[in-house]
């Protein structure tokens, strides 16, 4: 968590509300944020099948500036990454059934 200095001097910690996306199982490619914005995590709720992977970008059509490529046949997890992205947030699925997961981000 950050903080900032309060007008005694004194560390304070700053509050950051997430925005969420759900992403259905299935769903090959969607457009999370089309403007800059900060990747918070990733958290997949149930596992894709047959090979599935996850690719995460900095832009806003999936295309290029590729921040992750995850496999989407593990457990449930959740990967954080607390990324900047200057373009936009994407998330394609690709290759057998989607994982169902949910995007944290601002």
């Amino acid at each position: 968590m950050s903080s900032s200095v309060d007008g005694n001097g004194h560390s304070a910690p700053i509050r950051v509300s997430w925005r969420f996306t759900h992403i259905a199982a299935g769903t090959a490619t969607t457009v999370v944020k089309a403007a800059p914005g900060k990747l918070h995590a990733i958290v997949i709720n149930t596992s894709g099948a047959s090979s599935n992977t996850i690719a995460v970008y900095d832009d806003a059509s999936g295309t290029s500036n590729q921040i992750a490529l995850i496999d989407g046949t593990t457990d449930e997890k959740t990967l954080f990454y607390d990324a900047e992205c200057v373009e936009g947030i994407s998330i394609v699925s690709a290759a057998g059934t989607g994982a169902d997961m949910t995007v944290l981000w601002v």
